[in-house]
This record gives structure tokens, sequence and C-alpha cells, in this order.
């Protein structure tokens, strides 16, 4: 996300906050909203992610696609996003997903920015993921061409399209031997992230030494021990879980590692559980949506009865995984019927998502 000292994050009552957000309420006011353009096309210059690991792209795109709202913008903006704090790639995943919706006009528009763009290795890299090889092996001399006049020599990351790539180009051959490039811009950012508590790997070897080290949250295990007791305790653990949440709110601008120990108290339940629920409807309004999916886990396990809007809204959320569950969750209507089908002909939507829609309009149509 871009962080400056004067910016915050708008109240999630209102349509722009629940767009930064990618939150399913946000999507689907947009389609009444006259200001919607604008909203978007902010959200599509600005990374509102908390992390590089939450994903806006295919959210921003459907709205672009459904409002039938111009592209010129969005390209004029991969030419002048910053890759240092991952907007280029922001703005690339939105683009991507578009030309997958059948824009020709982004597919050409990406292919343009592989022969002239700055950041066209990580351009090239994303298209040849998630494209038919039809659409870009042709690049290959266009690549070949920029690493020659690069004037130093340039490393590239394995796979496509440049393991494939090698054995037919000798330049090509000769960058990728020279291994992984230093990690820059966005890179930098994901590996930074190891130092987030919501990547940190648990050391603490043993349920007894956690719960020995949680007595004491000036440990610098604490965060380990945590993790050790949402995912070996038992109930008897629910209260040092319900503490951790406390001690991770006080930690200034970091939104994360909650999923963890909403997981845990979902999975162990009991009083410290129930005590949790108002705080877990709340984290559904984090930025970091990459969390998203274990808040609606946790309400699923915890209050199955009371989860129908949060279904509900899950259908038009960011996240993949916030989606998958929703799907195959929430109690169907005529209306949402509609979504599903939705869900399952978009060609920018997950094939896990589409098989789970697809799946579950087939199971409804038999009852």
């Amino acid at each position: 996300m871009s962080l400056d000292d004067d910016w915050h994050y708008l109240p999630t009552r209102t349509r722009a906050g629940a767009l930064q957000r990618g939150l399913g309420r946000g999507a689907v006011r947009a389609r009444q909203d006259p200001a919607a353009p604008e909203l978007v096309y902010a959200c599509i210059r600005r990374d509102h992610r908390w992390l590089p690991l939450d994903d806006r792209g295919v959210y921003l795109a459907r709205l672009v696609r459904d409002l039938e709202l111009p592209i010129g913008p969005i390209i004029a903006r991969l030419y002048t996003a910053d890759d240092d704090s991952g907007e280029f790639t922001h703005v690339l995943r939105v683009a991507e997903a578009l030309s997958r919706a059948g824009s020709g006009d982004m597919v050409e528009s990406l292919r343009r920015y592989v022969r002239i763009g700055p950041y066209w290795r990580e351009a090239l890299g994303t298209i040849a993921a998630a494209w038919p090889a039809n659409w870009w092996d042709d690049l290959l001399p266009v690549a070949a061409d920029r690493l020659a006049s690069a004037g130093r020599p340039l490393h590239l990351p394995p796979g496509a399209p440049w393991g494939e790539w090698a054995g037919r180009d000798e330049r090509i051959h000769a960058a990728v031997a020279h291994g992984p490039e230093p990690l820059t811009g966005l890179g930098e950012l994901l590996s930074a992230a190891d130092d987030f508590g919501c990547l940190a790997e648990p050391v603490v070897d043993s349920l007894p030494a956690a719960r020995r080290v949680v007595a004491d949250p000036a440990s610098g295990q604490y965060w380990s021990a945590l993790c050790v007791l949402a995912e070996q305790g038992d109930e008897s653990d629910g209260p040092a879980l319900l503490a951790g949440l406390d001690w991770l709110d006080q930690r200034e601008d970091d939104m994360c590692g909650y999923d963890r120990l909403v997981d845990g108290l979902a999975r162990v339940g009991g009083d410290a559980a129930r005590q949790a629920l108002p705080r877990v409807r709340s984290l559904w309004f984090s930025p970091h949506s990459y969390e998203r999916a274990a808040y609606l886990r946790a309400r699923l396990e915890l209050e199955p009865d009371a989860c129908a809007g949060a279904l509900t809204e899950g259908l038009w959320d960011c996240q993949a995984d916030v989606r998958l569950i929703a799907v195959r969750r929430v109690p169907l209507d005529e209306k949402l019927e509609r979504r599903l089908a939705y869900l399952r002909d978009d060609p920018i939507e997950t094939p896990e998502v589409r098989a789970a829609a697809a799946e579950r309009l087939a199971l409804e149509a038999m009852l």
C-alpha cells in the first residue's frame, strides 16, 4: 500500500471506503452510484492493499467491465505507476484480468507495454502465467532484444516464459543461467513481509513450552507461542488466544496475524471463542483482505445461523477464498443463483470458484 503521513482509509460506511477495502458491499453499491467511475479509477490509481498478498485485481477489473468504463486511464497508469511500492503490480493485475475478460484492446496494450514499458519483465511474466501461449509467445524476439540492449546483465526468474524460451534463444539462456536477480521493488516488499506477525513461523517447539511462554507477553517468542496454541491447543488455551488479539491491537500500524488466532479460537471453541465474536465481525472490515476468509470461517463455526449476510456479501468480495466459501455455503434464492451463474461463467474468476459455483448450481437443480 502507498503510505503517506497524512493519508487514511475512508470510513467503511462510505462507498469509497468499502471499495478501498475490496468489500462486496462496495462492488454492489457501485452499480447504483453515479460517482462510481471516479471511485473505481481512484482505487486503481492508488494501491489500497495493506500487503501485496491482498488482492484487488479481479475485483476492480469486474467493476471496470461491468460498468463499461473506458480502459484508457488504466493503460496510462501502467506507464506512471511506481514499482518500488508495488503500485505497478496492482495496476498490472487489474489490466491482466481485463484482458482475460475479453478486452482485446487491453491484450494489445499489455503486449505493447512489453515492447516499450519500463517494468516489462514483470508484465511479461504476468501475462505468460495467465494467458494462452499463442497470445504472448511471439514476443520472444522483443524480450531478447530488450535484454541485449539493457547495457547490463539482467537476471531472470524461473518459470514462464523464460524457462521455455531459454532453449530457443542464447541471450535468454545466458540471463536465466545467472540466476534470480536481487530483490527490488515488489520483491523486497514480499520478502519484508516475513517480518510481519501474520507470516511468522512458529519456533516454540512444543505445546507445553508455548503455554509457558504466553505467560510472559514480553518474551521474544510470544507470537510464536501463540501460533502453537492456535494450531495445537485446546479450549483451555482460549483465554490466551483472546489475550493475543489484544496484544495485536497494541501493535502500531500492523493489521496482520489476526487470522491465525481467529482460526485457533474457532478450532478450540468455548467461552473465549464466543467472546471474540464481536471482534471477528469487526475484523471483516480490515483493508488487509487476505485474512478475511479466516473471519468468515470462524463465524460459520461459532455462529452458523448468523452468517447469511456475510456469505451474501462474500460473493462480491475481492478475495477468491472468500468467494469460494460463500459459493459453497450461502443460502440461495433466485438473485443469488444468478450471482453463482455469473461467477461460474466469468473467464476472470479462478478455476476453483467457477467449479464450485457450477457444482452448487447443479446440486440446486437436482433438488
